[in-house]
């Protein structure tokens, strides 16, 4: 069974799900590919929202899916954080953590990256003692990529990622061998049938190492430690 740490599972809790039929869609589908976990993540984007609001949308959402039933699939409530100005001087910052533990998602902004972007997200680290886990990788570029890898964080990789063509696959599974990447997501929005057909796929292309993805996964949710995360701590 597998961990999904990335989805927009939560109903009206962002643009991921505009329903909780839908959002029961993609409940199937997650069972359908093997998963009995999955890690809820709405966007937060500071210049547009506070915290309170956030978590009281999302815990409205949580609340009408599981009032419809789970699948018997666990859901842990996080937050997608986008980078912003000063966003490591969010006072409620801490509160859009992975639910029991001071891990973060957070996702970086389109690139080019202005030069503090990176060194905030050290100083979440550093100042804040919260331990960012980067989102998507594969959705940046090579540079953007290697400054992300470069943290030394717990670093997020989209399942669609392995799909590509063999030279990227064979690319990012050489990342996650070497202990680069860590943790698998579907990302999933709408119905969900797309992204965890793609989810299922890439557990069979990534093979031996999925084991390890989802070790590290079910660490971080139980707030066990794993060696490479936390280097400013």
């Amino acid at each position: 069974m597998y961990v999904d740490f990335h989805s927009h599972i939560l109903p009206n809790a962002d643009h991921g799900s505009e329903s909780v039929e839908m959002s029961l869609m993609q409940l199937y589908c997650a069972e359908r590919a093997g998963v009995d976990t999955i890690v809820a993540t709405p966007h937060f984007y500071p210049a547009e929202d506070t915290v309170d609001a956030f978590l009281e949308r999302r815990e409205k959402a949580y609340e009408k899916l599981a009032k419809a039933g789970l699948h018997g699939i666990k859901i842990v409530k996080a937050a997608e954080v986008q980078i912003g100005i000063d966003i490591e001087k969010l006072p409620d910052l801490s509160k859009l953590c992975i639910e029991g533990t001071n891990f973060i998602l957070v996702e970086f902004p389109p690139e080019p990256w202005p030069y503090w972007l990176c060194e905030s997200v050290k100083e979440i680290a550093r100042d804040r003692r919260l331990r960012p886990i980067c989102a998507h990788i594969d959705r940046y570029s090579h540079i953007g990529r290697d400054k992300i890898m470069d943290m030394n964080f717990d670093v997020q990789i989209n399942a669609s990622a392995f799909l590509d063509s063999r030279r990227y696959r064979n690319y990012y599974l050489d990342l996650v061998a070497d202990d680069a990447i860590h943790i698998l997501g579907s990302d999933a929005h709408g119905d969900g049938r797309d992204a965890y057909k793609k989810f299922s796929a890439a557990t069979k292309k990534i093979g031996k190492l999925m084991p390890y993805m989802t070790e590290n996964a079910r660490k971080i949710l139980s707030a066990g430690e794993k060696k490479k995360i936390g280097t400013f701590l």
